[in-house]
């Protein structure tokens, strides 16, 4: 069974007519004024659309809101049980549920801007930042790696 066949119906409907169309994540993210990779995410059932999401996607792929709407209703709330082995660690944990979370689209973004191949884990290089928000602070990871596509022979 692949991963689509468990996909509620909207996510099913909306990947078929982004094929269709021949659209990427980042066309659909910029019609909707969102991160391609929140939208991929979106189509994999692991994010929530607002009414306005619905509307200008249903407009772009040429859908009912009405049903598109629906079918969003129906789903229930986004797919975010993620399997995570490894510990709690509260540093470590939140990167786990991140891949767990959000694999499914980063790996079909990544897909659509380089062709079918591999991020080289062995070649990843990470930078931390600190970044200040008022009274917290957050973490900016960047992560650069060698991508490796897969060979025809």
């Amino acid at each position: 069974m692949s991963a689509n066949e468990l996909l509620p119906p909207a996510c099913t409907r909306l990947l078929h007519e982004k094929s269709r169309r021949k659209l990427t994540f980042s066309q659909i993210a910029k019609h909707l004024s969102h991160d391609e990779v929140w939208t991929a995410a979106l189509f994999y059932g692991r994010a929530t659309p607002t009414l306005k999401d619905i509307q200008l996607l249903a407009d772009l792929l040429n859908l009912s809101a009405e049903a598109l709407e629906e079918d969003f209703r129906m789903a229930g709330p986004p797919l975010r049980e993620v399997s995570i082995s490894g510990g709690t660690d509260p540093v470590v944990h939140p990167f786990h549920e991140a891949i767990g979370l959000y694999g499914p689209a980063l790996r079909s973004v990544i897909v659509e801007k380089f062709g079918d191949g591999a991020v080289c884990a062995p070649s990843i290089k990470v930078r931390v930042e600190k970044i200040p928000r008022g009274k917290t602070n957050d973490v900016r990871l960047t992560l650069d790696a060698a991508y490796m596509p897969y060979q025809s022979w």
